[in-house]
C-alpha cells in the first residue's frame, strides 16, 4: 500500500537497484515477479523493462499506484500486470511467483500477513527482498491508512519527527502526512519485527540476508535454493553484510555464508547446522524482543 511520495516518505528502494535488485534479477532468472507497492513507478519500470526483455511476467500491487497506468500497461502488454488492491487481497489471486518485492505499507501487521501469505501459496519459497529493514522503520510502525489494519494490531500513532536512537516521536502535530507509530521498538512494531516473527514461525529453512542503505534491505531465501543454484548464491554473497545483518538482527541475521552455496545436511544423521541454527533462534527468541530506545 502506498501513496503520494513526499519527503517524509521512505527512502525510495530504486537506490538499491544496481547493488541488489538487478543483480538478484539476473543471478535467479525468474519467469514471474511481484513487487508489493509501487511509489510513483520508478523502481516499477526498471522491472518491467528487465522483465520484456527477458520473457517474464512482473505483477505489481497497489490500491494508489502514483503513476499513469494505462501508459505502463501499454508498454509492455503481456510482461506488466498492475493490481489495484491490498496486498493480502491480491497476492491469493497473482499466485505463486519465482520472486517478491516487499515495499508496501511499513507496519507489522502487514509485512507479516504478507509474508505467511507468500508461504502458503508457494510450494517453494520464493526469493524474498523486504525494503526498510533497519532504521527508522525496522522497529517502528507506518501507516499510510490505519483504518485498513485491526485495532488490536495498530501501534499508538501520530503525526511527528523520527531521530536515531530516540524512541519517541518529536514535533508531535508536525505537517508530516505520514503516520507513524510514536514509539520505536517493543512487540509487533516494525518491517523487521514483523519478519523475524514469520522467521520464528515458519517450519521452512529460510535464511535473513541484510544489505545496507536507505531503509536497508532485507532477503528472505531458502537453503535448498542456495543449495541448487550456485549462480544464485554468488550473487547473494556479493550482495549480503555479514555485519551488518547480524547488528540489526542479532537472532536472525546470518552471518556466515559459503563461497559457493549453503550446506545443509551433515550426513551423518546428526541435525544440519541449519537445524541446530533454528533451535538456538527459537531458544533466544523466547527471552530477547527489541527493546524501545
Amino acid at each position: 500500500m502506498t501513496a503520494p511520495t513526499s519527503r517524509y516518505d521512505p527512502a525510495p528502494v530504486v537506490r538499491f537497484w544496481d547493488s541488489a535488485v538487478l543483480p538478484l534479477l539476473e543471478a535467479r532468472s525468474p519467469k514471474s515477479v511481484i513487487e508489493i507497492g509501487s511509489r510513483d513507478g520508478g523502481h516499477t519500470r526498471l522491472i518491467a523493462q528487465w522483465a520484456a526483455g527477458h520473457g517474464a511476467s512482473l505483477h505489481v500491487i497497489d490500491p494508489q499506484p502514483n503513476f499513469d497506468v494505462d501508459a505502463y500497461t501499454s508498454e509492455w502488454p503481456g510482461h506488466l500486470t498492475i493490481h489495484r488492491d491490498l496486498s493480502l487481497n491480491a497476492l491469493s489471486a497473482i499466485g505463486p511467483a519465482d520472486m517478491i518485492l516487499i515495499d508496501g505499507d511499513h507496519n507489522w501487521y502487514t509485512v507479516n500477513n504478507e509474508l505467511q501469505e507468500i508461504e502458503r501459496i508457494n510450494p517453494d519459497w520464493p526469493l524474498v527482498l523486504m525494503h526498510d529493514v533497519g532504521w527508522p522503520y525496522g522497529r517502528r510502525d507506518m501507516y499510510y491508512q490505519p483504518e485498513t489494519i485491526p485495532a488490536e494490531h495498530r501501534q499508538p500513532y501520530g503525526k511527528g519527527r523520527m531521530r536515531p536512537f530516540h524512541s519517541a516521536l518529536t514535533d508531535l502535530g508536525s505537517n508530516s502526512p505520514i503516520l507513524r507509530a510514536e514509539r520505536e521498538g517493543g512487540s509487533h512494531n516494525g518491517v523487521l519485527t514483523a519478519v523475524e516473527d514469520f522467521l520464528s514461525q515458519s517450519d521452512r529453512e529460510l535464511l535473513l540476508f541484510a544489505r545496507p542503505g536507505p531503509g536497508g534491505l532485507g532477503i528472505i531465501a531458502s537453503a535448498a535454493a542456495l543449495n541448487g543454484d550456485a549462480k544464485l548464491a554468488r550473487a547473494l554473497s556479493e550482495v549480503h553484510d555479514p555485519e551488518y545483518t547480524v547488528t540489526i538482527s542479532p537472532v536472525y541475521g546470518t552471518r556466515e555464508f559459503g563461497d559457493v552455496g549453503v550446506r545443509v545436511e551433515s550426513g551423518n544423521g546428526a541435525p544440519s547446522w541449519m537445524t541446530r541454527l533454528r533451535r538456538a533462534q527459537r531458544r533466544l527468541r523466547r527471552g530477547l524482543r527489541p527493546l524501545a530506545r
